[in-house]
């Protein structure tokens, strides 16, 4: 390959101002100032609902977890359920299933809970099932009404 001189200032072109004029009308600045402000506008939507959903969802009026079950019998299993209200006063219920070996809904029952005076609360229930439950889950928590 071969060398290519390093041009120097003798080498370069001195352009005029009236070149400098004709380049400029030839290539205009572009004007990127609508697509800023919309790509912020857009960013500042984005930010803002993300927040929102966030505090939205954040505290639900009754939170359920499954702390155990023990499948006692065939027809039988026992569930401990732990329970958190940020206002107590507020009633609610959750849809308690249980599950055999093969996957299929061995019993299902809806479990209420009435106004306490206490955020956090251990529930003790039992679902009836036809066949052995292997597991049970907690679905469709939430206030009555």
């Amino acid at each position: 390959m071969g060398h290519v001189p390093t041009p120097t200032s003798s080498q370069d072109p001195v352009l005029t101002d009236a070149d400098r004029e004709r380049i400029a009308k030839r290539y205009p600045k572009q004007c990127r100032t609508p697509w800023v402000i919309l790509i912020l506008v857009l960013a500042a939507v984005l930010v803002g609902w993300t927040v929102w959903a966030g505090l939205h969802h954040a505290e639900q009026p009754i939170r359920a977890s499954l702390h155990g079950y023990q499948a006692i019998s065939d027809t039988r299993v026992n569930v401990t359920i732990n329970l958190h209200r940020p206002d107590p006063s507020v009633e609610g219920s959750c849809i308690l299933v249980a599950t055999g070996a093969d996957h299929v809904r061995v019993g299902e029952t809806t479990v209420t809970f009435p106004a306490s005076s206490s955020k956090d609360e251990t529930i003790h229930t039992s679902v009836k099932t036809f066949s052995r439950a292997v597991t049970a889950e907690l679905e469709k928590c939430g206030p009555v009404g």
